[in-house]
């Protein structure tokens, strides 16, 4: 599986820092995505947020970028640092599904 990689930006300031980073994997199935889980403190499986930010709302303001620029934004906001494609790629491969669906 390989991934594209978005900083999510805060509302109203998006040339600054990032608060999080969501990892989507490429190809035609539904929608996976891996995004940082401040609640849990962990990288989780979160298809609804990529579904929202890309599909649904418009106005979240987001930025495509590179792994090694994911990589780097990761680190401004947990010292946890952005799983490799084969652990994101585990991640979606055992995450327990929810219903989700791609738009």
């Amino acid at each position: 599986m390989t991934f594209d990689y978005y900083l999510l930006m805060r509302r109203g300031d998006q040339e600054g820092s990032p608060v999080n980073v969501m990892a989507v994997a490429l190809g035609d199935r539904p929608v996976e995505a891996v995004i940082w889980g401040y609640r849990n403190n962990r990288w989780e499986f979160r298809p609804e947020v990529a579904i929202a930010h890309l599909y649904e709302d418009r106005e979240l303001p987001i930025r495509l970028t590179d792994r090694e620029t994911a990589e780097q934004a990761a680190l401004t906001f947990t010292e946890v640092p952005l799983p490799t494609e084969a652990e994101l790629t585990e991640i979606c491969r055992t995450a327990p599904r929810r219903g989700s669906r791609r738009s």
